[in-house]
């Protein structure tokens, strides 16, 4: 029965937070006018284009084509491997596939793509700018050395601190990248931004002081891509995964700018909210929604979670919305993401407890961390069930090898591309 509600509520987050419904909810057209919400755009004579980018980037573009049809002259579809779902589009729409979460040789091809497709903007030209997380990996326009070279010699901010010059340093000359050496008009080589990549994700940093580094190298974000426009319209369509959706965050601000119209389509206190909705509806069990700014290292919230529920009263849902981080020390060669760690942390603690209470992780595109899970699921009895297979959770939480005990336990979420993404979830329950 627990298997079942669990199910039921998976299924209802990332209902709400569908792309495809929530553009189709939010755009029409009346005539020659595309309505969105409140704001009316004369279509006369407009040139059209779409520009998809991140793992949520095919259903937000087939909902534009289905509503446009041929009113796009040009459409872009950029997004991770595997997430194209052989959905065609037409001739004069473009679709490329690339990496995440650290970018590849087709992300620079996306990076091209973007900038050469709104090379010639004018004043006719509407750009629906369809953004998604992911994107600051699947598309890249490196900019030339000259900027890393200030981002590293500039005084320290807020958003980028001392200990993240030195990070970066570090990072590039652990692959023999000499920046003094370089021609500093030439582009950012690709295995320096992979050098850079890597070591922010790996270290902590929360996604907006990560996506602060990628928007001062890159000529599409930090609102690149809507100064490339020129004098053209951009609407973004913003599907967010950063927790307080902050326009300079998301993509790392591929359209914050001034001269933007943001709109956001989605986010996780929606998902949240559904959940809550489902465990109102269903009747049985007392639902709240503890926070949506979940942060911080997942190990420390799993422990904080298991503790908070198992003093909470029978039948009570708390559901957790954010994105926490994994500290991975250098040569770590477990496999896992920031919630498989969460809830094998929690399993622990409940284990120490041994009160019956559930928490479910859920990475709501699917995919957590470089696996193919999107979290998992775990209660006061899966360490038990672990020793009988000769399994050491604490071990596996130590080598952040969180992916393969859960797999070898049958206890993950595999459920593919979900082709959203509004960052994570956890449900802690007491029944």
């Amino acid at each position: 029965m627990m298997e079942n509600l669990i199910n039921q509520l998976i299924k209802a987050a990332l209902a709400a937070v569908n792309p495809f419904n929530s553009i189709q909810n939010r755009l029409r057209l009346d005539g020659e006018n595309l309505v969105i919400e409140d704001r009316v755009i004369n279509l006369t004579d407009r040139d059209i284009r779409c520009v998809a980018v991140g793992k949520a980037s095919v259903p937000m573009a087939r909902s534009i084509h289905e509503l446009l049809g041929d009113r796009i002259s040009q459409g872009l579809v950029v997004t991770k491997y595997d997430h194209l779902m052989d959905v065609r589009f037409p001739a004069n729409w473009e679709t490329i596939e690339s990496a995440h979460p650290v970018p590849d040789e087709l992300s620079l091809a996306a990076g091209d793509r973007v900038w050469e497709l709104l090379a010639d903007c004018t004043e006719q030209t509407l750009v629906l700018a369809c953004i998604s997380g992911g994107a600051s990996s699947l598309v890249v326009a490196p900019r030339d050395w000259n900027a890393l070279n200030e981002l590293l010699t500039s005084p320290p901010t807020a958003e980028i601190s001392q200990d993240t010059q030195q990070l970066i340093r570090s990072a590039l000359s652990s692959q023999s990248i000499d920046i003094t050496a370089v021609n500093i008009a030439q582009n950012i080589s690709l295995p320096a931004l992979q050098a850079i990549g890597t070591a922010l994700l790996g270290c902590g940093l929360s996604i907006e002081l990560i996506n602060a580094v990628r928007s001062r190298i890159d000529r599409l974000k930090g609102g690149g891509l809507v100064a490339r426009v020129g004098k053209g319209k951009v609407i973004g369509l913003i599907l967010s995964d950063v927790i307080g959706d902050p326009i300079g965050s998301i993509a790392s601000g591929l359209t914050n700018h001034q001269n933007a119209d943001n709109i956001f389509v989605g986010n996780n206190l929606q998902a949240c909210k559904a959940i809550e909705q489902t465990i109102d509806e269903e009747g049985e069990y007392t639902a709240q929604i503890v926070m949506t700014n979940l942060q911080g290292e997942a190990r420390v919230r799993g422990v904080e979670i298991a503790q908070k529920i198992i003093t909470e009263p029978s039948r009570t849902v708390l559901i957790y919305g954010g994105e926490t981080t994994v500290n991975l020390p250098k040569d770590c060669t477990g496999i896992g993401g920031r919630n498989t760690e969460l809830g094998l942390a929690a399993a622990i603690e409940l284990a120490k407890k041994n009160v019956p209470a559930w928490v479910i992780t859920l990475a709501t595109d699917g995919t957590d961390g470089p696996t193919d899970a999107a979290g998992a699921t775990v209660n006061e009895r899966t360490n038990d069930r672990a020793l009988a297979l000769g399994l050491d959770a604490q071990s596996a939480l130590d080598l952040h090898d969180s992916y393969s005990f859960f797999r070898q336990l049958g206890d993950l979420h595999i459920i593919g591309a979900t082709g959203t993404n509004v960052a994570d979830i956890t449900i802690a329950i007491r029944p």
